[in-house]
């Protein structure tokens, strides 16, 4: 199966950001700023000189808990966490080239999915190059375990992505989401999916020092009785959320893809150590 190549895609100009980040509840900015063609996604820290590509080289399988990390060079080995709902914009946008410009490690977390970064790509609109980027296309099928995870790789002549969640005694229960990637349907199906939390898990993620800036608002909570919030903006809005996540850690391969990627069970540790081992098999790394 051969796939033909796509255009490499920037910015047309700034896109910026304001907001609380969602583990330190921090006052924050992201910049997502155009850069040359050919450069990749990086990130760089304000007053801090060079950049960090967000990809798979410099991702930590170990690190992510609850989101993804990615950490930079030596000395400075300066982290940046929770890019996957940026991530998954500029990737259902088409964007291959950008800068991500932070005050510190974490972005605005907005509404809790990709909708506020995807509308704010859309504005600042995408230039097409005519330099080509060749996709990653899956060939045969590929299976992976990781953790309690369950993630497959398989042949599909377009992008396609599965996750299912499995909350056994609680509302959620066992659920999942398809869909093909497109920029229409992302927008449409999964762009404004919040992320999610077991109700009784709330005080340790406080007490680890995550989700500080969680709220009803930027996040769906649940438990054995129902959820938490006033409303849902979909009904199966938590599988629909781990699309969001699973799209924004496979961008870090660089890469369009072509290929049906299952995800069972899984979180943002499972996903990166996924695409790690992606990038080995197809060599990338």
């Amino acid at each position: 199966m051969t796939a033909e190549p796509v255009c490499r895609k920037t910015l047309n100009t700034l896109a910026v950001f304001k907001g609380n980040g969602i583990h330190t509840n921090a006052e924050t900015v992201l910049t997502l700023l155009p850069t040359e063609i050919g450069t990749g996604i990086r990130a760089r820290r304000i007053g801090k000189p060079g950049f960090v590509p967000i990809d798979f080289r410099h991702a930590s399988a170990e690190k992510s808990i609850r989101r993804t990390v990615v950490i930079g060079p030596e000395p400075d080995n300066l982290v940046f966490e929770q890019l996957e709902h940026v991530m998954a914009a500029l990737c259902a946008a088409g964007v291959t080239d950008a800068i991500i410009e932070l005050g510190g490690p974490e972005p605005p977390f907005l509404g809790g999915g990709s909708k506020e970064f995807l509308q704010g790509i859309l504005r600042a609109g995408v230039d097409e190059s005519a330099v080509e980027l060749e996709p990653l296309v899956i060939h045969s099928p590929m299976s992976f375990e990781y953790g309690g995870a369950h993630l497959v790789a398989t042949p599909h002549e377009g992008f396609r992505l599965s996750c299912f969640v499995d909350f056994p005694g609680t509302v959620v229960g066992s659920a999942g989401y398809s869909m093909e990637v497109t920029l229409e349907n992302f927008a449409e199906e999964v762009a404004a999916a919040r992320t999610f939390a077991l109700k009784r898990d709330i005080d340790a993620l406080w007490a680890a020092g995550l989700a500080r800036g969680g709220n009803l608002q930027n996040a769906v909570v649940f438990d054995d009785k129902g959820y938490s919030n006033d409303r849902l903006y979909f009904e199966d809005e938590v599988p629909r959320h781990k699309i969001i996540d699973f799209l924004g850690d496979l961008a870090l391969l660089g890469r369009p893809l072509r290929g049906h990627f299952w995800a069972w069970k899984a979180g943002h540790q499972s996903h990166v150590a996924f695409a790690q081992k992606l990038a080995r098999k197809y060599g990338l790394s």
